[in-house]
């Protein structure tokens, strides 16, 4: 019985050494780091700066069981607008529409419980958990 030997004749399928596989792995996962961290970083025109950024945001909403909405909030004219979905006309009604200019300098209206039973509360409870934490 004679065996040959797979080193004289050519082969179809090489046999990556262990390195290569390392080195090809090591470059795939570099390149999905570099994926995701691109998909993740901010665009450049999108504006990132969150609450105090100044223009007219649009929010849909469910305004009844039944029907939904469009939330209208203009930060720069500080004011709010709710329009309403009417399926059967299929048109938008404006519902309600003020300003919260005034709203923004009441400091306790309709709340329960008062923020001045909070801050005690607080107060009482600062000498139990350790050092204060600033808001």
């Amino acid at each position: 019985m004679k065996v040959e030997s797979t080193a004289s004749r050519p082969s179809v399928f090489r046999v990556p050494s262990r390195h290569a596989v390392v080195l090809l792995l090591t470059a795939i996962a570099v390149c999905l780091v570099l994926q995701v961290g691109l998909t993740l970083a901010p665009a450049r025109a999108q504006d990132t700066a969150g609450g105090g950024t100044e223009g007219v945001f649009a929010i849909a909403g469910q305004v009844t069981p039944e029907t939904y909405g469009l939330y209208l909030v203009d930060v720069r004219r500080g004011t709010i607008c709710l329009y309403q979905y009417l399926p059967s006309t299929r048109k938008l009604k404006l519902m309600a529409a003020r300003t919260f200019l005034f709203d923004r300098q009441v400091e306790n209206y309709n709340t329960e419980p008062d923020p001045r039973e909070i801050k005690k509360l607080v107060a009482e409870q600062k000498p139990l958990g350790g050092p204060p934490t600033s808001p």
